[in-house]
């Protein structure tokens, strides 16, 4: 412990933190910045082709999924519209109870 009687507050209201200083700190990091501002699209892609594979996989799937669903969508209505007009066109009580009667 402590060997003195000071609180913690106390010795954290006078705890100093000094870091070295690095003279070429800022040229570092503009250096840093102007290599980057020379990289290219497919350099760039290049770089993070996983990370852009796995969002052109979900996009994909997304897309797929939805479009799996609206054709289902429209299959199933369809299949209905086709019953319903055999049906109608073949047994004359369904054409009864479906089309108005011609008078």
């Amino acid at each position: 412990m402590n060997s003195s009687k000071k609180s913690s507050s106390e010795v954290l209201r006078e705890w100093r933190v000094a870091p070295p200083t690095e003279p070429d700190f800022r040229r570092r990091v503009w250096q840093r910045i102007g290599e980057q501002a020379k990289a290219t699209w497919p350099s760039y892609l290049s770089a993070h082709a996983a990370a852009w594979s796995l969002a052109a996989v979900m996009v994909l799937s997304v897309a797929a999924y939805t479009g799996h669903v609206a054709a289902s969508a429209r299959v199933r209505g369809d299949r209905e519209a086709l019953v319903v007009n055999y049906l109608v066109e073949l047994d004359p009580r369904v054409q009864a109870m479906l089309k108005p009667a011609a008078r």
